[in-house]
């Protein structure tokens, strides 16, 4: 029997869609979420706050600052001959399977989008200020920090491994903004390997990987691996650049707009339309902020 479907429909979280997203997107998994009822969203932030002694009670001198959330669309089409879609398991079928496809393709693309490319946010190309440019550039007003205070080159030799892993975890660890319950390492694939050949000067391995469910560390910090996690000029679901390692001193740094859950939408044919095609439309709204510049660090591995 054929069908049809006129309004989106959610794809849920417990559907294989997005489990795909949540198991391919570090930034899904880890970041800090909120729930966004518009499409910008202020989020108040503190930059430290004064404390005085004695009897006599001091005004402050701290601003009351925050930081914007603005949300972009990610979107994705398939064209389906509607002589395959003959009924409505069919049409779940093609649902099913092109959400899961495109769900990984976005999930990669999201977290480049948020944590490796390179260049100034525009809203579509690319959508937010990631990580790695957060990193490179100087802070706003009232953040005191200078570009590449937090950013690490390793020029790839085994023997540099373990001084550059140690530098770029310490330049969040002795910061304000490091909370060893909730430190993240994202790291992309390539870095399993330098893992691999760091040890310390007693010849232990400084990389644990996890056993039995249990998850990889890197000095005792939890290591989420991501594919988007490599250097492009705007954002990409198959990103080529420099691989990066980003180590978050605390989660809650990584800030995750939800604006529009991910949702699926089945359009058939009319009967003026030239061809007998199926449109499937997919799309989810995000936003992404890092809270402050120095609650993370980027390692890129240049070589």
């Amino acid at each position: 029997m054929a069908v049809s479907l006129t309004n989106w429909i959610p794809i849920e979280w417990s559907s294989e869609a997005l489990q795909r997203v949540q198991q391919n997107s570090a930034v899904e998994a880890y970041a800090r979420s909120f729930n966004m009822t518009t499409d910008t969203q202020r989020v108040l932030r503190s930059l430290g706050a004064d404390v005085g002694t004695g009897g006599t009670y001091t005004d402050d001198s701290s601003v009351n600052d925050y930081v914007l959330l603005d949300s972009v669309k990610f979107t994705g089409q398939f064209k389906i001959d509607e002589d395959d879609l003959s009924d409505a398991d069919s049409v779940i079928d093609t649902i099913s399977v092109k959400s899961t496809d495109w769900a990984t393709s976005y999930a990669v693309a999201f977290d480049n989008s948020c944590l490796a490319v390179t260049g100034v946010a525009n809203g579509t190309t690319i959508p937010f200020t990631s990580v790695y440019k957060t990193v490179r550039t100087n802070g706003e007003t009232g953040e005191s920090y200078t570009a590449d205070d937090n950013y690490v080159a390793y020029n790839g030799t085994a023997s540099a491994a373990y001084d550059n892993l140690s530098s770029v975890v310490a330049k969040v660890e002795q910061g304000l903004y490091f909370n060893q319950s909730r430190a993240l390492v994202i790291a992309d694939n390539t870095f399993r390997q330098v893992f691999r050949s760091a040890k310390d000067d007693n010849g232990m391995p400084v990389f644990i990987q996890g056993i039995a469910g249990t998850p990889d560390t890197l000095f005792g910090i939890q290591v989420a691996w991501s594919n988007g996690a490599r250097t492009s000029a705007t954002k990409s679901a198959t990103p080529a650049g420099n691989p990066i390692l980003v180590v978050v001193g605390d989660t809650d740094a990584l800030m995750r707009g939800d604006r529009l859950t991910p949702e699926a939408l089945v359009d058939r044919a009319r009967a003026h339309d030239s061809t007998d095609q199926t449109a499937l439309k997919l799309r989810v709204r995000k936003a992404f902020e890092v809270s402050h510049p120095k609650a993370v660090a980027v390692l890129e591995k240049t070589a």
